[in-house]
């Protein structure tokens, strides 16, 4: 194995590789990359055995093969190399590597060791930006916590001629719902494999080819595959805890709601902070009360009622708004409540610009 690489090109495409190696592996393989040098490429093959993940790049090959090598080493090395060129040849169970005034020789791992990957299956496609897009509005409600292993992930699938994104920690929900795709597979990531696809997808140009088989999803995009082992279990039926019926509905500017939870956070004693919405028929006022602060007020005007405004009060987790806020693209929004019980629903005042919501469950204070 001998080839020459273009250094910018290899050091992108490793940092996007390394996303998908296991750091602290009992597995020693986990920790590399398999490189394999053909004809005018050299692929790099990263897994976690979750994300199974190749890329290539154009090279300079003088004679293929195959290695196993470190992906932190390498990564790092290519990094800080100051030659627009790298030279890498593999020298009995080392590889050798060259840029500049600096050589070095890595230890080698056997690439018959390295995990066997998945075949790439791939039925229909979706235009990258719209992926990614998905992936950054719905992310922050995605579960933490191991005990929900479905909801620890995204679920993606179509209703009503809509391409659903959905994220979820039982607490709130976010759906993004673009229209005119058409996907007609059902697939649910994990919260770690998005981390790997955004990276991919940032650099992605037109759409990426997706499909699943019974094991796991697949995304291809120019000069790389993704393979996600997917998460177990039925999603839960998120549609019905969408409330369809209000007794308040109003529409609000979104950075002026926004800003005014930002104001009262400045003494909250935690991220997660609670605070009070008194619903009026003008304004809604706000309040927080920390016992080791103070307390605060402020107040966001109504700027339209939909319904008539009876007095009401309900209590929420203060980053749970400003997380479903922060992801809006469209400046106004309607706040759907039903009473100091029941989910709220923060959506899109256009849902053709925007077509985002996010619904939330109160707290008692």
């Amino acid at each position: 194995m001998r080839l020459f690489v273009d250094r910018v090109e290899l050091e992108d495409v490793l940092t996007k590789a390394k996303s998908a190696t296991e750091k602290k592996s009992a597995l020693p393989v986990l920790n590399n990359f398999k490189l394999l040098a053909e004809e005018d490429r050299l692929i790099i093959y990263a897994t976690d055995l979750e994300n199974f993940l190749v890329l290539n790049l154009p090279a300079r090959v003088e004679s293929p093969g195959e290695t196993s090598v470190n992906a932190d080493k390498l990564t790092s090395i290519i990094k800080n190399l100051s030659s627009a060129e790298v030279y890498m040849e593999l020298e009995e169970d080392k590889l050798i590597i060259k840029g500049g005034k600096s050589q070095f020789k890595l230890v080698c791992g056997d690439p018959s060791e390295f995990p066997e990957f998945p075949e790439v299956v791939c039925k229909g496609d979706i235009p990258s930006s719209l992926l990614l897009k998905g992936i950054s509005k719905v992310d922050y409600a995605i579960s933490k916590e191991d005990t929900r292993y479905a909801l620890q992930g995204m679920y993606v699938g179509s209703k009503e001629g809509r391409l659903h994104f959905v994220g979820s920690d039982g607490h709130r929900l976010a759906l993004y719902m673009p229209e005119g795709v058409s996907f007609d597979e059902e697939l649910l990531l994990a919260r770690k494999s998005l981390k790997v696809l955004e990276k991919l997808l940032k650099d992605a140009i037109g759409s990426v080819e997706v499909g699943k088989d019974e094991n796991f999803a697949h995304v291809k995009g120019e000069n790389w595959s993704l393979s996600v082992r997917l998460l177990e279990g039925e999603y839960p039926d998120y549609m019905a805890v969408i409330p369809t019926d209000y007794t308040i509905n109003v529409l609000l500017d979104r950075s002026e709601f926004e800003n005014a939870l930002k104001r009262l956070s400045a003494i909250a004693s935690a991220k997660a902070f609670p605070v009070k919405l008194s619903f009026s028929s003008e304004v809604i006022l706000m309040e927080i009360s920390e016992p080791e602060f103070g307390e605060g007020k402020d107040e966001v005007e109504i700027l339209e009622s939909l319904s008539a405004i009876e007095p009401m009060d309900i209590g929420f987790n203060g980053k749970y708004l400003l997380e479903a806020l922060g992801e809006f693209d469209f400046d106004r929004v309607y706040l759907k409540a039903i009473d100091a019980d029941s989910p709220v629903i923060l959506e899109s005042a256009n849902l053709e610009k925007d077509p985002y919501l996010c619904v939330i469950m109160p707290m008692r204070l």
